[in-house]
């Protein structure tokens, strides 16, 4: 009896998807190097990735190809159009797949951004070809969330997934829910039905969120998932294989433990979480993999009203303690000058980085402490864009409005320039590379939610790619000490993050929902006013430069005529800085070279004009002789009230040198004149800058 080969018979195309395939091909044969005319009639659906080596019929995967192209191609693949894997997810993939093969889970951190979705798809396609497992089953912490990962896989791996059910289609991989769709015991029985029937891998998205405790219990969907997924520990796995993915390492209590994560025990007790691979923020962005960021904050003067001591704090927010930094932090943006400086600034850089990307439709996010902030944002945002003698371009997405979610869908997908408003709908998962500029005002300061954020501004878009260009991010943020260390670290090397709960949390958690919103709040913000700019440029070693914002803009017109984006200015002056000094520390007795000197001489000589510019605008021709004198003697005892702190010698001493500095003789600023105030405050500028370069500390800022 002769046997008989069986074969899987190949699918074909629908009409619908015929017409589809045709219409991206103009009439000509997609191969290329052909230019051979075709019909709907008789085009051929080409396979990129042929059929035999598991190419699927689906849109991605396929072109229209004359019928002489396709025939004489047969069953080779013409080419896989599938996302290349990143390096790192290379590096990743057998370790992980290893681990789960033999202990029946494992844990990746990789930074927002990174590439988890992707990698999920490269683990799942090698577990299943190894007969590990037959489908994936994804929890993830929100709704849009599931359509982002159906789409990502769909693009990047041709992996087919269907969105919140328990139960795929024939020809899907699986299914992607939210934690909180298991809430109930028959949705925990559909997924135990499905786990039952077939080898699943179960991929846990920011899993770090199954440790939460909402008012401080265990909610329905956490303990579902645990009997689901089966304990780690006990070695009582209940499916084929658990992912675990996290945004950042973490630690917990001893009562917040999930059952997939492998812990150490730490300090006080602590449980720290084991990670079997690492990825940190620093090295995507070293690979171009991600946008690095610069911080423009703005420097912002208030006036607190203290109900409890009955007293007024007029300050500037980087010398306000903790509790009033965040207090201002909160009401802010109900101030209308502020909210118009704010967003003036976040205009300016959205500008550079559509200009940067040759007239891309990049975008910004503003992400407010309230609902009515973001609202009166937008109005802002819609105001200045009229006064530029340009169209609204300002969207809302808030939890109160019905139709938030399409509202962030249609930002995402809008193929212009636009701004969108919001308080917390647009942070973790929230994929739109578009967004090149952040605006951070907000007084939500934990560590993890910071990094969410500034994640959402960090993911490098294809016109960067065809440009070979990835342009810095744009963190627009009041001048905020927290805030501002926060950001700056977020390009460190990651470390283990615990998320402490805020004071008013915790009264919520304590007292009840009645009673916290019943208590006065000790703060109350009756004004506040934007100030001078600066950015700081953050390193990967967690380091830092602060540059003046009005210095860099007197750079920008240089770069740009030597056909270098002007958003670079701050990097460029950083980097200038630390070229300079590096030379100088390495060879200290060697007279610089003449590039050096420039360099040198450079950095010196817009340090120099822009004191002059900032002098100037500070004491106005407008103002009388006596009004700019007043000025610049109330910079000079600024000035001279830091050094008394801060400062090698008495503020006497200090006071003696700036004056003969001037020509001013001991005692007589009452009478110097404007010029040689202007002399004596640029000398003094000059000292203390010196002063806290030799000694590493921070220049003061003084207006």
């Amino acid at each position: 009896m002769i046997g008989r080969l069986v074969t899987s018979e190949r699918p074909r195309p629908s009409s619908a998807l015929r017409e589809r395939v045709f219409a991206g091909s103009d009439g000509v044969c997609q191969r290329p190097g052909c230019d051979t005319a075709i019909t709907l009639e008789t085009f051929h659906v080409s396979h990129l990735r042929a059929h035999a080596n598991g190419g699927v019929l689906d849109r991605p995967n396929l072109e229209a190809w004359c019928s002489r192209c396709n025939l004489t191609l047969g069953a080779r693949d013409a080419g896989d159009p599938r996302v290349t894997p990143r390096e790192w997810q290379l590096a990743a993939l057998d370790p992980i797949v290893k681990t789960i093969e033999s202990t029946g889970a494992a844990t990746v951190s990789a930074a927002p951004g990174a590439g988890k979705t992707v990698f999920a798809g490269l683990a799942f396609e090698q577990l299943r070809d190894a007969g590990i497992v037959e489908r994936m089953l994804v929890f993830v912490p929100n709704r849009n969330l599931v359509e982002q990962w159906c789409d990502s896989l769909h693009r990047a791996r041709h992996l087919q997934l269907k969105p919140h059910s328990s139960i795929e289609r024939s020809g899907q991989a699986g299914c992607v829910v939210t934690y909180q769709s298991l809430q109930s015991r028959d949705q925990l029985k559909a997924h135990l039905s499905q786990v039952g029937r077939q080898r699943t891998l179960l991929v846990l998205d920011e899993v770090h969120h199954l440790a939460e405790r909402p008012n401080g219990a265990l909610p329905a969907w956490a303990s579902n998932i645990a009997e689901l997924a089966g304990d780690v520990e006990t070695h009582n796995v209940r499916v084929a294989g658990i992912l675990n993915l996290s945004g950042t390492l973490w630690r917990s209590m001893p009562g917040e433990r999930i059952s997939t994560v492998r812990y150490r025990t730490v300090e006080e007790n602590r449980l720290e979480s084991l990670v079997d691979f690492d990825i940190p923020m620093g090295d995507l962005v070293s690979r171009g993999e991600l946008r690095p960021l610069d911080l423009y904050r703005l420097g912002t003067r208030v006036r607190l009203a203290d109900y409890r001591n009955l007293e007024y704090l007029d300050e500037n927010m980087s010398d306000l303690g903790e509790g009033t930094q965040r207090a201002a932090l909160a009401s802010l943006a109900g101030i209308a000058n502020w909210r118009s400086a704010f967003v003036t600034a976040l205009l300016d850089r959205l500008e550079y980085a559509y200009r940067a990307l040759e007239g891309y439709h990049v975008k910004a996010l503003i992400v407010a402490a309230r609902q009515d902030h973001a609202r009166a944002f937008r109005d802002e945002v819609n105001k200045q864009m009229r006064q530029r003698g340009l169209q609204p371009l300002a969207a809302l997405a808030i939890s109160n409005e019905s139709d938030a979610q399409s509202a962030l869908q249609n930002f995402r997908e809008q193929r212009r320039v636009g701004v969108l408003c919001t308080v917390g709908m647009a942070g973790e998962g929230y994929d739109c590379p578009e967004i090149a500029v952040v605006g951070y005002a907000s007084n939500k300061l934990t560590s993890l939610y910071v990094r969410q954020v500034a994640a959402r501004g960090m993911r490098v878009t294809d016109k960067e790619r065809e440009l070979q260009r990835v342009i810095p991010t744009a963190i627009v943020l009041p001048d905020a000490p927290e805030l501002v260390e926060q950001m700056v670290s977020y390009l460190a090397p990651v470390i283990h993050e615990v998320e402490v709960p805020s004071d008013e949390e915790t009264r919520h958690r304590v007292t009840g929902d009645s009673l916290a919103r019943a208590r006065l709040p000790r703060y109350g913000l009756e004004d506040a006013q934007a100030e001078a700019e600066e950015v700081t440029v953050p390193y990967s070693d967690g380091s830092r430069e602060d540059v003046d914002a009005n210095l860099a803009a007197l750079l920008v017109p240089e770069l740009e005529r030597a056909n270098i984006p002007g958003l670079y200015a701050p990097r460029v002056i950083a980097a200038s800085r630390r070229t300079v000094a590096s030379l100088q520390e390495s060879h200290p007795f060697d007279r610089p070279s003449a590039d050096v000197a420039a360099l040198d001489h450079l950095v010196a000589g817009l340090k120099a004009i822009n004191r002059t510019e900032r002098a100037a605008e500070r004491a106005t021709p407008s103002a009388s002789i006596e009004e700019q004198a007043e000025i610049l003697r109330s910079q000079l005892d600024k000035m001279a009230r830091w050094w008394h702190v801060k400062g090698e010698s008495p503020a006497s001493h200090f006071n003696r040198e700036v004056n003969a500095a001037a020509g001013i003789d001991d005692g007589q600023r009452d009478t110097a004149s404007v010029d040689q105030l202007q002399s004596s405050v640029a000398y003094a500028r000059e000292h203390i800058e010196r002063h806290c370069e030799q000694n590493e500390i921070r220049p003061p800022r003084i207006e």
